[in-house]
């Protein structure tokens, strides 16, 4: 059994540091070719390496396939992959309701936003199958493997998937905020992110509703703020921004997360 444990320790941290590191490599790889934009050899090397380590530790480092969660589960989780597909529009729509008297411009969101939501959804859903077979699919069930405390397990998996982020955050964050605040503040968004991510995983046993909050998050979050759909006012980015580093975002995903959390420690003690 220590041997078990110390394998899966072994590779959970091999996995983390591969992560942590890819991206960085990505970027100098960019920088070396004199392209470092959406789309580039580093992006790529960037996105699959996790994915690639997975499959390798899977393979020939002794932690199998068994738990990847490839199955669907659907008919007995259907209310979840419902909650899965709604998260981040919810959210998103919520905070533009919240701030549109003032605060958030929603006169750019118009009819074509839909058109452009629709076309982001393919690109993200294939983008995502390999992020989330990475991370839900290997991290998560090797980390809820060793017995932790599972917030504790949700807050590594989450701060580790937060700085694989950071090397390539100039792609999907568009701010005037010095790193020093806004920093801390996104790796508490992605932690608590890792919370409703997690929980759903551990409900379902399946890798796939992961697969579609995280498509349904990109296509339509990314497009309403990247696509410049809506306009923040100045200086309140760091508040009603409808991207997981703003306090409304936080605040939102983290009652999510722990309605969920509470779901599973009812269903697991009736």
């Amino acid at each position: 059994m220590k041997l078990i444990y110390d394998r899966r320790i072994r590779n959970i941290l091999l996995f983390s540091i591969l992560a942590v590191c890819c991206g960085w490599v990505g970027r100098l790889v960019d920088l070396q070719v004199g392209r470092d934009a959406n789309g580039s050899l580093g992006q790529l090397l960037w996105i699959v390496t996790p994915l690639l380590t997975m499959m390798l530790l899977r393979t020939f480092g002794g932690d199998g396939w068994q738990d990847i969660g490839i199955r669907f589960h659907f008919r007995k989780n259907v209310h979840l992959y419902l909650v899965s597909a709604l998260f981040s529009p919810c959210c998103a729509l919520l905070i533009l309701l919240i701030g549109h008297d003032g605060l958030i411009d929603t006169t750019p969101l118009t009819p074509l936003f839909l058109s452009a939501f629709g076309m982001a959804i393919l690109p993200s859903f294939i983008k995502n199958i390999f992020e989330e077979l990475a991370w839900r699919g290997y991290l998560a069930p090797e980390v809820y493997a060793l017995g932790w405390n599972k917030l504790l397990s949700h807050s590594y998996i989450g701060l580790i998937w937060a700085v694989w982020h950071f090397p390539y955050l100039f792609l999907f964050i568009d701010t005037t905020e010095h790193m020093v605040t806004f920093l801390p503040r996104l790796v508490l968004g992605v932690v608590l992110l890792s919370v409703v991510y997690g929980e759903i995983r551990l409900l379902t046993n399946s890798v796939w509703p992961a697969v579609l909050m995280h498509t349904m998050g990109n296509a339509f979050i990314d497009t309403l703020i990247l696509k410049n759909f809506i306009e923040i006012r100045a200086g309140y980015s760091f508040l009603m921004m409808p991207s997981p580093d703003s306090i409304f975002s936080i605040v939102i995903t983290g009652i999510v997360g722990f309605w969920l959390y509470r779901i599973r420690v009812k269903s697991r003690s009736s």
